[in-house]
């Protein structure tokens, strides 16, 4: 048995058990928003109320997003991963005692601030397995993880909350991240490709080599592609915010569906993600592959899902229940996340390895600051409104328009191998040299 066919196979396996880790962690941000309805009613709360409790979540998301990044650039991903389930769990457990509006808001800002650096820290730790130009298949099969996450699970958790209540959800989700971490610390390994300052395996990505060493931070986020990634991102987690967060509520009370049949809906964007991802996945390495530039294998293509998700929200808006809602909603909340990938495959592409975990957490910072700001405007348009059902129409149409428009303006924007070509003829020219000191 070679040692190559032995990290073949393994990287495979790891890839596994982050798709695992991605499932768990949106399945914690899923559970608030499924449980929307019986939480406003206990608790009493509006929904503008509910909108900034639900918000609070990514009150230090993005700035712990970020900060894991950076932390990443230097600390071995498999205690950070483990470390980030423990949380989750800690933060969750005290809604079983003591259900009440401020300890509610507690806990999302807490499991907000150990979750904001799993996607940029676990993409960190699968790039430690993969090269550039096999990058395409594993990220979206990670990514996959947040669909099942917040679909595959959504049935079960709604089953679970009517059954035996909401509370009892927050404890099914208490337990599997708890089981994750356990899972991972006999488990998981750094990569051979890890290239963080210590050096613990040596290896280099070939792909990133004839990029500088280092680059000062605020050049690599004011890269046209950068820039291009954080619009695509922002205007995807959007999307994602309302489909966690208002979607079952909005079509249990505008709509008209019953809980039980809100479960269903809210799986089929996933069931989009679990066809569609890979697929979309395969076919941007084999674009890339026959010659396409990655601009257009990733970059166009991540924003025109994310164009077409905008317009199709718009339209989700004038429909009553239906064939065709239903096709529209798995249409709308199923193909943008493709977006998270292709940025974050664009930012390592443009990024020395040595600062790959900084600036994805940076690109995570910037785009989840969607989460922070759509639940609390959604919820002050529906309340200012006198017929609740306007107000959520108007909130979500409003919200496919900006969706578009940051689509478009990432489309525009993206041009990695134009920026990754300055990079490196600056730095033979000695310009980031000069600048860094």
């Amino acid at each position: 048995m070679s040692t190559t066919s032995v990290k073949g196979r393994y990287q495979w396996f790891i890839t596994l058990g982050l798709f695992l880790f991605m499932a768990v962690n949106f399945a914690d941000k899923a559970v608030i928003g499924l449980a929307a309805a019986p939480i406003m009613r206990d608790l009493k709360l509006s929904h503008s109320e509910f909108g900034r409790i639900a918000g609070s979540f990514f009150l230090l998301f993005s700035i712990s997003g970020l900060i894991g990044g950076l932390i990443a650039n230097r600390v071995k991903t498999r205690w950070m991963l483990i470390g980030m389930t423990v949380i989750w769990a800690v933060a969750q457990a005290p809604l079983l005692l003591m259900a009440t509006p401020a300890t509610l808001l507690v806990s999302r800002v807490i499991l907000g601030a150990a979750e904001g650096p799993a996607y940029p820290v676990a993409m960190h730790s699968l790039y430690k397995w993969f090269h550039d130009k096999d990058r395409a298949l594993p990220s979206t099969l990670l990514s996959m993880g947040g669909a099942f996450g917040t679909g595959v699970v959504a049935p079960v958790v709604i089953w679970i909350i009517v059954t035996y209540g909401w509370r009892s959800a927050f404890l099914a989700v208490t337990i599997a991240s708890l089981v994750w971490a356990a899972f991972w610390l006999v488990t998981g390994k750094e990569g051979p490709l890890d290239n963080t300052s210590g050096g613990h395996h040596g290896g280099t990505d070939a792909s990133a080599s004839a990029l500088p060493e280092q680059i000062p931070m605020i050049r690599l986020a004011l890269l046209r592609t950068s820039l291009g990634c954080f619009a695509a991102g922002f205007s995807a987690y959007v999307i994602l915010t309302i489909a966690t967060i208002w979607l079952p509520s909005y079509l249990e009370q505008t709509v008209g569906y019953s809980p039980a049949r809100v479960g269903t809906i809210v799986a089929l964007p996933a069931m989009t993600q679990i066809v569609l991802t890979p697929l979309l996945g395969w076919l941007s390495q084999r674009l890339q592959s026959r010659g396409l530039s990655t601009r257009l294998s990733r970059g166009v293509l991540g924003a025109a899902l994310v164009m077409s998700a905008g317009l199709s929200l718009v339209l989700v808006t004038r429909l009553d229940a239906g064939p065709m809602l239903m096709i529209l909603v798995m249409w709308t909340f199923g193909v943008p996340s493709f977006a998270f990938v292709s940025s974050v495959m664009m930012i390592s592409e443009i990024t020395p390895p040595r600062q790959r975990g900084g600036m994805l957490g940076l690109n995570n910072c910037i785009m989840t600051l969607a989460g922070l700001v759509t639940p609390i405007v959604i919820g002050y348009i529906i309340d200012l409104s006198p017929v609740k059902a306007d107000g959520y129409r108007t909130g979500l149409m409003l919200a496919g328009i900006f969706v578009t428009l940051g689509g478009l303006l990432s489309a525009l924007l993206v041009q990695p191998a134009a920026d990754r070509a300055r990079l490196c003829k600056q730095d033979a020219g000695g310009v980031l040299s000069a600048d860094m000191h």
